[in-house]
């Protein structure tokens, strides 16, 4: 048997648990999660991103005011309101390839300014085939999302005004 001191049995020990640990930690994404199965989900504004202002085809302009919302004409308020917008902020959609058959004159523009960032973002509204289908403008990409979540980014109440 190996002779060392209490330090030295220390040291090895120490060493042995922190190479253990370097493997738990190399091989964890991969004994958890299996990445084949996990959908390729992309956030279209920004993991974290804090919108400031909305504006739906130029008519209808949702803004901050602290930690509240406002939207002028005052077509939807209070926790309506407030649950649009946390949609909004959530907004995750599938890559998707350029569609064919979609004109881009019949699309809803939404234009969203995001704190940090220079200019705003602008994305069209089409609905296709049992999905919503949005393009960002300045990244150039096609999303699709279930439709059903379009009542949660455009509720009817905002276009009874």
């Amino acid at each position: 048997m190996i002779k060392f001191s209490r330090a030295g049995w220390n040291n090895i020990i120490i060493f042995a648990v922190m190479g253990f640990i370097l493997l738990i930690n190399a091989t964890h994404d991969n004994v958890f999660t299996s990445r084949t199965s996990l959908p390729e989900n992309h956030y279209i504004l920004g993991e974290n991103s804090v919108i400031l202002t909305l504006t739906l085809n130029q008519q209808i302009k949702v803004e901050r005011i602290g930690n509240s919302w406002r939207a002028t004409p005052p077509a939807l308020s209070g926790q309506a309101l407030e649950q649009m917008m946390l949609s909004w902020q959530r907004l995750e959609g599938d890559k998707i390839a350029p569609p064919d058959n979609i004109d881009p004159q019949l699309g809803l523009i939404i234009s969203i300014e995001v704190a940090g960032q220079a200019q705003a973002n602008v994305l069209t509204l089409h609905i296709a085939e049992q999905q919503l289908l949005i393009y960002h403008h300045q990244d150039k990409l096609w999303y699709a999302l279930a439709l059903p979540i379009y009542q949660q980014l455009l509720p009817e109440q905002l276009f009874n005004s």
